[in-house]
């Protein structure tokens, strides 16, 4: 019984006004539990056919049907569905996530697929076990070696119990006693999946395949048997249409948020700085009085000023236009804070294009992609509010003099260790019961920083979700193939 069917297939490629025919009036038929390599030159359509066969490329004119679901009549959310369930993909080049978990990578198939977390990853380690790399469920893909790296790329392509394997060069970035080891696992999993391989070593494809497909210019020039083996028939799937879900896609946009911290530390750095001053400004503006009182007095004393011309300026300045000029400062400073933001986080989906085609290769909608990356500034900005934190709060301390160095000088150490007590005191209770105490001058409040915190990750996931949808948009199955 035929699992994949195609007829009278066509592919062009337009650019400009040249149009380049690669797949021309294909027809093939893909016998269930086959091992099939296909065959050809550079050029001559073979990784366009893995593609527009994996449902990610869309075709001009003809038919496919993956076991009875004809491709073309089906809308873009079913099409989701029967990828995540029935197509499973192996690169030359991995594809794994490398700032997520090995176990967690496998089981991004079943997290988009509406399984639960617990479930997933119970499913990807026997996944793993099936492969010989359960051991190493939670390291990262960086810390394997390339077969291994290849070991949970097939792992991932089997823990949906996915029918079709889709192979695209999947030894060609290994050694060739490596490149046998995947071959005998892909051999072996041909006892219950249908294997396609693309691959130029035609020596491979005659050991381990049982049919041979060449390409040639867009067209089969062969379609060679070479032997049969016994399959394993499996239960027809039974498809349901099932969406990550919000929880779902929360949870998984924590795993993978890792950002280059050398390239962008000291950006972080500046914006959690930036931030503090915007809190710590706010607050002494709310108590002008007391600070220009307690810090700015030398400007008032009349002997000083009359006999300095420049500090009498300064004075007469500073208590016309204090006011406006706090507020000008805490402008700039969540200016550049957000334009940091948008800089760092743009950057960041521009460098994630390559993991946002591996999730709608496993059936992620677009919506979903964007709703993922969206979430994901949540436990950016949680960084970045817990430096924050720590800087106001060593900040406010300061202002409210938790360190008065004049029981020191007059040598009274308790009253200079019962003032740092009731100045730390003062603090936290004000944060924490959002009220002003008489303990200290400078107050800062949860509300005040909730409500910062709230604005900051608003822009933060609008700033996400424009790139990120427009991104998934895009025919992203070109940085995972291998022309």
């Amino acid at each position: 019984m035929s699992i994949l069917s195609i007829k009278k297939l066509h592919k062009s490629y337009t650019h400009g006004d040249n149009t380049t025919h690669v797949l021309k009036g294909i027809n093939l038929d893909i016998e269930e539990g086959s091992f099939v390599s296909i065959l050809g030159r550079s050029g001559s359509g073979k990784t366009t056919l893995l593609n527009v066969i994996s449902t990610l490329l869309s075709y001009d004119k003809g038919q496919i049907i993956i076991d009875d679901n004809d491709i073309s009549k089906l809308k873009t959310k079913k099409i989701n569905t029967i990828r995540n369930n029935y197509i499973g993909f192996v690169f030359q080049e991995f594809n794994l996530v490398k700032d997520m978990s090995v176990v967690d990578n496998v089981a991004t198939p079943l997290i988009l697929n509406g399984e639960t977390f617990k479930a997933a990853r119970e499913k990807a380690l026997e996944a793993l076990e099936k492969v010989g790399l359960a051991q190493y469920a939670k390291v990262r893909p960086p810390e394997l070696s390339g077969g291994q790296q290849q070991r949970v790329a097939i792992a991932r392509a089997i823990v949906n119990d996915q029918k079709i394997i889709l192979c695209d060069e999947p030894t060609g970035a290994l050694d060739d006693y490596t490149a046998k080891e995947i071959l005998d696992l892909l051999r072996d999993l041909s006892k219950t999946k249908t294997i396609i391989m693309v691959t130029h070593d035609e020596e491979f494809a005659k050991t381990y395949s049982d049919r041979i497909i060449m390409l040639v210019d867009g067209n089969i020039v062969k379609d060679e048997t070479l032997r049969t083996h016994d399959f394993e028939k499996q239960e027809s799937k039974k498809l349901k249409e099932k969406n990550a879900g919000f929880l779902n896609l929360l949870m998984y946009s924590f795993l993978s948020m890792d950002i280059d911290k050398k390239k962008f530390g000291n950006t972080f750095r500046t914006f959690s700085i930036s931030l503090t001053l915007f809190i710590v400004v706010s607050v002494i503006n709310q108590n002008l009085d007391v600070f220009t009182d307690r810090y700015l007095n030398f400007f008032v004393q009349s002997e000083a000023a009359d006999k300095n011309i420049i500090l009498d300026f300064i004075y007469q300045f500073l208590e016309q236009n204090i006011s406006s000029l706090i507020q000008v400062i805490l402008y700039i400073l969540i200016g550049f804070c957000i334009v940091s933001y948008l800089f760092v986080f743009t950057i960041n989906i521009i460098n994630k294009k390559r993991e946002i085609a591996v999730l709608k290769a496993f059936g992620a909608s677009q919506e979903e992609i964007a709703i993922l990356f969206m979430l994901r500034p949540i436990k950016f900005t949680l960084a970045i509010f817990k430096d924050t934190l720590i800087y106001t709060f060593i900040l406010i301390l300061l202002i409210n003099r938790v360190f008065d160095f004049g029981s020191i000088l007059i040598a009274d150490y308790l009253e200079f260790f019962i003032n740092m007590f009731r100045v730390i005191y003062g603090v936290l209770a004000s944060l924490l019961i959002n009220r002003d105490l008489s303990y200290i001058d400078f107050h800062i409040h949860y509300a005040h920083i909730f409500y910062i915190f709230f604005t900051v990750l608003f822009l933060f996931m609008i700033g996400s979700l424009i790139p990120a949808y427009r991104i998934s948009k895009s025919d992203t199955i070109r940085m995972l193939a291998s022309e």
